[in-house]
């Protein structure tokens, strides 16, 4: 059965391997490799994208990036838009490299005990890695995130687990719960779905790496295909019940918006806590496989380049991760967020730029009192909850969607 299993497992891997070749565009942004950075006991390359314009005598963030299987490096940069938003905002990015001695497929080991447990093998390489970019670089310890794809993605929620100390946030695209399986046999049966178990029993197999650790997990956000045939769909709502346990939160999100930035395919659940914090997300993707979300384009919130593991809906996943992770402050439209029935002249906005228009969009029970195409609307509400939406449009046609405000009605207006 292993042998079938594993079988199964590289014919998988030799497909997408042909389709990547023919797929991948040429890389342009060139990473600075770093040969010695402290032990390496999973024998990982490292490079690091600095920004040219960061000063670095000051404080700054770091991102940490794992590729997918059959990626490497540079791939993952070209394609996710990770040195460019580093550059415009002025963060540092690491870049871990699986070697091909290490495994064939170029995945990380998530599923192998030996990478997986605290300071050892692969994860250990990476910690080894973070530590060298403090010493190196003026990197703020609060502001650490990771985030990956695919095994990367596995490999990600192992670091979060195994350092939760060492992370401020992390990024989970189609991965899965941290030892979602040990070994190839385990690993596959929690890559089909078929590893389900209840949230206690999820948080309790992360806090045993750290028996005496005290202080808060990571944040965690996550996007996960409703269409992967990689990696099922059930494995993000088992990371989602494994780190809400983590933060002692509900299963049942706080906040739902269908629809999300108008982009029919996207659902986000926030997970907050007793002040409002935003520590799950979880972003449901209608319609994908096992891709990354990308916007190509030459506009300011546009990013990401085509390939076989993205998919273009008009929405720069790399971008709102940015947003979500604090690292870049989002935009958004200010308003009341809660309302009473049929209350009136309900004025929402968003900063006003010289040489653009405005698109809003409004659930069908409110009456328009103004919208001129300004960046100023004016609302008589209706009778229930739904979201406020704005696209602002420059003179070149360039597009900026602010984030979804979601308007609760709370009672009827006395």
């Amino acid at each position: 059965m292993l042998s079938a299993l594993q079988s199964l497992m590289k014919n998988r891997f030799a497909f997408l391997f042909l389709l990547l070749v023919f797929s991948l565009p040429g890389f342009s942004q060139k990473l600075i490799r770093v040969k010695h950075f402290g032990k390496n006991k999973g024998h990982l390359k490292m490079f690091v994208h600095i920004p040219s314009s960061i000063d670095q005598s000051k404080p700054a963030p770091m991102v940490v990036v794992l590729h997918g299987c059959l990626q490497c490096a540079n791939s993952v940069s070209r394609q996710t838009g990770w040195s460019k938003l580093g550059d415009d905002n002025n963060f540092y990015v690491l870049y871990p490299q699986q070697r091909g001695f290490n495994n064939p497929m170029r995945c990380f080991r998530f599923y192998k005990r030996k990478h997986t447990n605290k300071n050892r093998g692969e994860n250990y390489s990476i910690e080894q890695m973070v530590e060298y970019m403090k010493s190196k670089y003026p990197i703020n310890p609060a502001q650490v995130y990771i985030t990956g794809l695919s095994a990367g993605a596995a490999m990600s929620v192992n670091m979060m687990a195994d350092y939760p100390d060492m992370f401020n946030s992390g990024a989970i695209f189609e991965g899965g719960a941290y030892k979602m399986g040990n070994g190839y046999v385990s690993a596959l049966m929690g890559m089909f779905g078929w590893r389900v178990k209840s949230a206690e029993k999820w948080g309790s197999i992360v806090r045993k790496q750290n028996p005496d650790y005290r202080g808060n997990y990571p944040r965690m956000i996550i996007y996960h295909g409703n269409s992967d045939w990689v990696v099922n769909r059930r494995n993000g709502t088992e990371l989602m019940k494994q780190w809400t346990n983590l933060h002692h939160l509900s299963l049942t999100p706080t906040e739902t918006i269908s629809n999300f930035v108008n982009t029919a395919d996207i659902e986000r659940n926030a997970y907050k806590d007793a002040n409002n914090n935003e520590l799950v997300l979880f972003y449901r993707i209608n319609k994908l496989s096992h891709a990354l979300l990308v916007d190509p384009g030459k506009c300011p919130a546009q990013g990401g380049k085509h390939g076989f593991f993205t998919k273009d809906i008009n929405y720069f996943s790399t971008l709102w991760t940015a947003y979500d992770f604090g690292l870049i402050a989002p935009p958004l439209i200010i308003g009341k967020a809660a309302v009473s029935k049929k209350e009136q002249n309900l004025i929402y906005t968003v900063p006003a730029q010289a040489n653009c228009k405005y698109e809003w969009s409004f659930p069908a029970g409110c009456t328009v009192v103004k919208n001129d195409g300004s960046n100023s609307i004016t609302l008589n509400w209706g009778d229930v909850r739904g979201n406020i939406n704005v696209a602002e449009i420059d003179f070149s046609g360039c597009r900026k969607q602010f984030k979804t405000l979601q308007v609760t009605v709370t009672a009827d207006k006395n």
